[in-house]
Parts: C-alpha cells; structure tokens; sequence
C-alpha cells in the first residue's frame, strides 16, 4: 500500500463548504429566483443538463485518480469488498427501511398520506443503498485505505 498524504485544507473543511453551498443556492433561489428558473428549462427526458454538467465536473478527477492496474491485486485480497458489498446490498438497504418506516409511518403519519409515505420509504432504501462517491473517498483517505477498492 503506498503512502498516502493528509487531508488537505478544503477536505477538513467539506462541510462547512457544502453549509456556504446550500446558503448561497437557497439565497439565489430567494432573491433571484430567474436563475433557477432558468436552469430549470435545460432539461432532456426529465434530466437537468445542468446538474448533469456540474456532476461530471465533480466526478471526472476522481476518475482520473483510478487506478486500473492495482483493480486486478483486490482479488488477492477480497474482504474489503465482501464488506462492502454487505454493508452496501445487505444492511444499509435494511436499516434504512426501517428507519424510514419508522418515521414515516410512524412519527409522521398524521402529516403525509400513507402513498406519499410509500414514495418517500421506496427514495430511502435506494438512497441508502447508494454511497456518495466524495463520501467514500474522503472515507477510505481518512481510514489510510486501499484507493483500489474506493
């Protein structure tokens, strides 16, 4: 495994960086709501070609860090991905469910009506089972992982 360096400044930081984010978008969306409803037009099948840009700007140097050839060393090591792939498939989606059932048929069931609580329950589980890709790097640079299995 090769030395990996520190977390740098802005990845300390990433919360309070993704706090400033959402300030800024909900005071744009406030004050000058042309904006978003402008960007809101640049759709295609019900998919904004603007959030789709800034995902793959997020995206790509992450892809550029990949390294392809140590891929083919995990299979001398495989539990790090036995344990991904149950905590990912077996257990988030699980708990999840419960959590959401919990609070949508449960502590908020005299708020939203039981469909949209179903709708809710199902966007849960799948969000569960879908690991933010900032998340899991940041986490495997923080645990001095195996960049191969992130």
């Amino acid at each position: 495994m090769k030395k990996q360096e520190g977390i740098s400044f802005f990845e300390k930081n990433l919360t309070l960086w993704v706090l400033i984010c959402m300030a800024i978008g909900v005071l744009i969306g406030r004050f000058i709501p042309a904006i978003p409803e402008t960007l809101g037009e640049f759709e295609f099948y019900n998919v904004s070609i603007p959030t789709t840009i800034l995902l793959w700007i997020m995206i790509y140097p992450m892809m550029l860090k990949i390294d392809f050839n140590s891929i083919k060393n995990i299979r001398n090591n495989p539990k790090g991905l036995f344990i991904t792939w149950i905590a990912n498939w077996v257990i988030k989606p699980f708990t999840m469910y419960l959590i959401a059932r919990l609070f949508f048929f449960g502590i908020y069931k005299n708020i939203i009506s039981g469909d949209l609580a179903s709708e809710y329950l199902a966007g849960a589980v799948l969000l569960g089972a879908a690991p933010c890709t900032a998340m899991v790097f940041v986490w495997s640079k923080l645990t001095r992982g195996d960049s191969a299995y992130t």
